[in-house]
């Protein structure tokens, strides 16, 4: 993080109360930002960053209304925009792909419609790992044919292009932010492989992995990815970055199996995890994300390994576990 560059700056975060988008106001907040979240949901994660709330300005506002967020923009006089808000969930586009397809591309260039028009100088897009689909190659390069076909996947790809597009026909300081699968504390999304896993092993449970196992995937601890975030934010304006897809990830790709391995032996706890599916039902997938361009063109690189985040995730809920168990309930 640039010293002394975000000190007074004007910061929408779209989809702020969601689990990254807190942590990366945290970190704008100690860096002396004046952070305003732009949100449809209600409290979201804030309730598990105590102090937060107070510190931010939030709106409840739609992304998919731009005169509303082109106000936001000007009142605020905002100069950096991170657009994270966004439909997330794989499985909700399977289910509600129109939707899904409306909330993510439609909202984006609605975000960025607005943002040109209130002369907003940077904007930073959430695109997603998923965006590349199936590939031939590894690790994914940012040059690759963005292959992803259900429709959360298409719909990232779609918001990678129209972020591009934006950035270099209208003169933007746009830039596309392909992060990998982020964990950390503070994410009450028990879909999530970490914290579905981590809370198991509090309660004494076997962990249940529901494929075979073998997939591989990338995973980031959560600083690392707001720490990419931020890093885009403050290059943006450069011609190497403005226009330009980055991939912020790990140089790792364990498979599941590895991944909750961690967890048990950071736990302590002798356990073993209970294999529910067969290579017959499992879908093939080895996702491996290269960090090269990141690390030339950034300078960025993970501060941590993937055990070192795994064991701050872990001792995080194992601090909070009432609090988190409170908060699903309530949102289910």
């Amino acid at each position: 993080m640039s010293s002394g560059f975000w000190k007074d700056q004007n910061v929408l975060i779209t989809g702020l109360t969601g689990f990254i988008g807190c942590w990366l106001a945290e970190c704008l907040c100690e860096a002396g930002a004046k952070v305003i979240g732009y949100d449809l949901s209600g409290d979201g994660a804030l309730p598990l960053h105590p102090g937060l709330k107070e510190k931010i300005t939030l709106i409840k506002g739609d992304i998919l209304d731009p005169k509303n967020l082109e106000d936001a923009f000007r009142k605020h006089g905002v100069s950096v925009c991170f657009h994270l808000a966004g439909q997330s969930m794989i499985e909700v586009g399977e289910s509600s792909a129109q939707m899904t397809f409306e909330v993510n591309v439609r909202g984006t260039w609605s975000v960025l419609e607005a943002a040109k028009k209130a002369g907003v100088e940077r904007v930073l897009v959430s695109s997603s790992n998923t965006a590349y689909g199936e590939q031939k190659e590894y690790p994914f390069v940012e040059t690759a044919p963005l292959n992803g076909s259900h429709p959360y996947a298409a719909s990232k790809a779609c918001t990678d292009i129209i972020t591009r597009s934006y950035a270099k026909s209208l003169k933007m300081h746009a830039v596309a932010c392909r992060q990998t699968n982020t964990f950390g504390g503070a994410d009450f999304h028990l879909t999530h492989i970490v914290p579905s896993t981590i809370l198991s092993v509090l309660k004494g449970e076997e962990p249940i992995i529901k494929s075979d196992g073998t997939p591989r995937k990338s995973y980031l601890y959560v600083e690392d990815t707001v720490q990419g975030y931020i890093r885009l934010a403050e290059e943006a304006h450069r011609p190497e970055v403005s226009g330009q897809a980055f991939n912020i990830t790990s140089d790792s790709s364990p498979s599941v199996l590895e991944l909750v391995e961690t967890v048990i032996e950071v736990s302590g706890k002798k356990m073993s995890p209970k294999i529910t599916g067969t290579p017959e039902t499992t879908r093939k997938e080895h996702e491996a994300l290269s960090q090269e361009k990141a690390r030339q063109v950034l300078g960025w690189q993970p501060r941590y390994t993937l055990r070192e985040g795994i064991k701050k995730t872990y001792e995080w809920y194992q601090d909070h576990q009432k609090e988190i168990e409170k908060l699903v309930s309530r949102h289910h």
